[in-house]
């Protein structure tokens, strides 16, 4: 882990001290480099914010210390569409048409939301703005299913290898697309540690019209319950 966090930390430092550098000789820089330095800046540096964020979440869940904060939910309809346009401003940055699909009268769900939006789903959906290329599509569809939650996340871009899937979730897999997307790999690990602390289940399939990557999950409207 040390040797991976030092390693992916390296291109992000030295890009924003890069950018720094070249803002402190600003006299030699015309409006649009100023505001291109800053836009690079800003992207190495939620980078290594993210990084050090799924270390963190990683090793106080294995260390018993990342506890789950379950409470009833009466307005997940809101929520789900909270995170929807959370990604709007992004998916338009790409020209990605992003659509949502929810049932319409959602239960009321016993989870710790902000486990399942700010951990689950965002990290999910940020994955897929990354492996899609411009103009592509995303949707993000959430239905009732008996006694369980159904979230589907599925993209046309570049896709998983079906040998690959199994593996997704383990601790530092990257799916060995580190020419798209650079880190330890830690973030759908931690996205699936915490579906399973809800007894939900997390899983890889195709994406839109067999193109791209799917993800779908299963959580139960009460974690005492399994799907």
């Amino acid at each position: 882990i040390l040797s991976m966090v030092t390693h992916d930390l390296k291109s992000p430092m030295t890009a924003v001290i890069g950018c720094l550098e070249l803002l402190e000789e600003d006299e030699f820089l015309s409006k649009d480099e100023k505001k291109r330095c800053i836009k690079s800046a800003k992207k190495a540096s939620k980078s290594i914010m993210k990084l050090v964020e799924d270390i963190s979440i990683m090793a106080k869940s294995e260390a018993g210390k990342e506890h789950v904060e379950y409470k009833n939910i009466s307005n997940l309809k809101n929520i789900m569409e909270d995170v929807y346009n959370t990604f709007k401003y992004e998916m338009k940055i790409k020209s990605i048409d992003f659509k949502i699909d929810i049932d319409k009268d959602l239960p009321i769900v016993y989870w710790d939301i902000d486990k399942i939006q700010y951990h689950v789903l965002n990290n999910i959906i940020s994955n897929a703005i990354k492996f899609t290329s411009y103009g592509g599509d995303i949707t993000f569809k959430i239905t009732s299913k008996n006694d369980y939650i159904k979230i589907k996340i599925k993209d046309n871009g570049i896709g998983i290898p079906k040998d690959k899937r199994k593996t997704i979730f383990e601790k530092y897999d990257t799916h060995n697309n580190k020419k798209v997307f650079k880190g330890t790999g830690l973030g759908l690990y931690n996205a699936y540690n915490f579906i399973n602390k809800h007894n939900g289940t997390i899983s890889v399939e195709n994406g839109i019209n067999g193109k791209g990557t799917g993800f779908v999950l299963l959580i139960p409207i009460e974690p005492t319950k399994k799907v």
